[in-house]
């Protein structure tokens, strides 16, 4: 009959999830703009995409009307009601071939009040659902992991793949919130289903780098499902083909390596396949056959994301593999100038790992760290949008230290604008006294030759080729203001909040461009078009309600 687009939203009532029908206008708008608004030709990659692959393409929304085009929305899509329960487990269990079936993903993002006012919808909000989860989850496991990010009527954004979006403030389904708890438990046999039929598509296109990384960091996938469901170990294996080896043995047997110190397409070797599991025992055996516990990768891992040069402490980091943290800083894994952007510092950072922050400050790292970006520790917590965890522990470091002086939040607050750093974010750094109207001095992607190089090739390719949401944000980045940089990127939470906090709606950058200039106000939030208006009562509210705060009046 035509295409199909799977919506994936937040509720915001507890019996209908748009009594107000707030995110449905917006949706609707955003699809006729789509399709008659001739400045609309593409949905531009968003930032995290497109430094992940520098050559993808915007998507052509003639794509969305080839033909004809039809939704599953949940709320249609599912039986609701009580008596229809069998019927609605069976539309529960059936979600990842609806996902598998759809051309297209949305994920509906605006940032809205609920009607009850006690509580905000925003990005950050729907990366924590536990079914929002998910849904992005079976999307990223699917034939096409792309999908569109709707956060206003005319604020779109295509994420390629799920490198871009593991980036983006999302965790384990396990560990996302749910209305009802017991719902994570209707959820295991689905995520088992995804998980297979992804791992048999892999092995089939002979994607072994890729199948390998699936196979192993199943262990975070399933986080919080429940300590009974074991991962899935291998596909076709007869049950007595191990009988007869070590646990070590067989890791290396199921992931196809001869030794220890045999590599694979993706550069990656045993030890950081190990590190991803997360099993110390493990990694004791391998180290104990004489594996390197310093060993860098050799290329970019195309499933995972990680760069060349990175050792197994960096990927234990990242993934909260802290009992294996522990055992690699205890053979002296070096934890210094390892790959040019995921140290093990900066990559426990990132992820909001507080517990392998202080390991690796106890073993002698220093917490004002700077990867080959440029970019201290205390800056990539901040951008993460993932809490606030480590970056206080951060902080307690460098009292430690007592080079408190040394930190300024500042830098902080424009590279959580561009990011997914949420209001809890602004107001934890405006507190250390991070400036909200600090305008660059310098493009602030030059601090580096790393930088400066991708700087000017994004910058002749915004003058002379296509402007996309990065080429855009760095050609206006010089002079630009937290408030600016957030507006661009589309960060409306973080706007509200640096508004509320007394930003200033009239700088200028050094392309002499103000606010009113970068955001029309037709593409904004109705918060953010009253602040350009002079009324900030509304993003005061935006940013009590992000950070919890609930005004009454009696």
């Amino acid at each position: 009959m035509g295409n199909i687009g799977f919506i994936s939203h937040q509720w915001l009532g507890t019996g209908h999830p748009d009594p107000e029908a707030k995110q449905m206008r917006i949706f609707q708008e955003a699809l006729k703009a789509a399709k008659d608004d001739s400045k609309m030709k593409s949905i531009s990659p968003d930032i995290v995409s497109e430094i992940n692959n520098p050559s993808i393409k915007p998507f052509p929304t003639a794509r969305l009307f080839s033909e004809p085009l039809f939704f599953w929305y949940d709320y249609f899509s599912i039986p609701q009601k009580v008596e229809d329960s069998c019927h609605q487990l069976d539309a529960i269990n059936s979600i990842p071939a609806y996902v598998d079936k759809c051309s297209f993903f949305f994920a509906l993002v605006p940032v809205l009040e609920t009607p009850s006012s006690m509580a905000l919808l925003s990005p950050l909000t729907w990366q924590g659902r536990g079914w929002c989860r998910l849904e992005k989850t079976a999307r990223e496991l699917s034939h096409d992991p792309s999908w569109i990010m709707v956060k206003s009527a005319r604020d779109l954004q295509f994420v390629s793949d799920a490198l871009a979006s593991a980036r983006a403030g999302s965790g384990p389904v396990g560990e996302g919130a749910f209305t009802v708890q017991e719902d994570c438990l209707k959820l295991r046999p689905v995520l088992m289903t995804v998980l297979k039929r992804k791992l048999i598509r892999l092995l089939k296109s002979r994607d072994f780098a890729g199948y390998r990384a699936l196979l192993n960091q199943q262990t975070t996938i399933l986080s919080g499902m429940g300590p009974d469901l074991e991962p899935i170990l291998e596909i076709e294996s007869s049950d007595d083909q191990h009988e007869d080896l070590s646990a070590t043995s067989t890791f290396l047997h199921r992931n196809g390596f001869a030794t220890v110190r045999t590599k694979d397409a993706a550069g990656w070797l045993p030890i950081h396949y190990a590190a991803l599991v997360g099993d110390p025992s493990l990694v004791r055996d391998l180290l104990a056959l004489e594996a390197d516990p310093n060993q860098d990768t050799k290329k970019a891992h195309p499933n995972l994301g990680f760069e060349a040069g990175t050792p197994p402490l960096s990927i234990a980091c990242y993934f909260k593999k802290n009992e294996v943290v522990k055992l690699l800083l205890s053979v002296r894994a070096t934890f210094d100038s390892r790959g040019p952007i995921h140290y093990p510092l900066n990559a426990a950072a990132a992820v909001n790992n507080a517990e392998a922050v202080q390991m690796l400050c106890e073993a002698g790292c220093s917490p004002l760290q700077k990867n080959a970006l440029g970019h201290t520790c205390i800056e990539t917590a901040a951008s993460w949008g993932l809490g606030l965890e480590a970056m206080e522990e951060l902080l307690r470091q460098v009292r430690i230290l007592g080079a408190l002086d040394e930190i300024d939040p500042t830098p902080s607050l424009h590279l959580a604008a561009i990011s997914w750093g949420g209001a809890e974010v602004v107001q934890r750094l405006v507190a250390m006294r991070a400036d909200v109207n600090a305008q660059t001095a310098d493009e602030p992607a030059k601090r580096t030759l790393l930088m400066r190089t991708m700087y000017t090739v994004v910058l002749w390719q915004h003058k002379f080729y296509k402007v996309t949401a990065a080429s855009k944000f760095l050609y206006h980045a010089r002079g630009g203001t937290p408030l600016m940089m957030a507006l661009v990127t589309g960060n409306y939470e973080f706007a509200a909040a640096l508004i509320a906090a007394g930003a200033q709606l009239n700088p200028r950058n050094a392309r002499g461009c103000c606010i009113a200039d970068l955001v029309p106000k037709h593409s904004a939030p109705d918060f953010i078009v009253e602040a350009l208006e002079g009324r900030v009562e509304a993003c005061r509210r935006v940013s009590e309600l992000a950070c919890g705060w609930i005004s009454m009046a009696f």
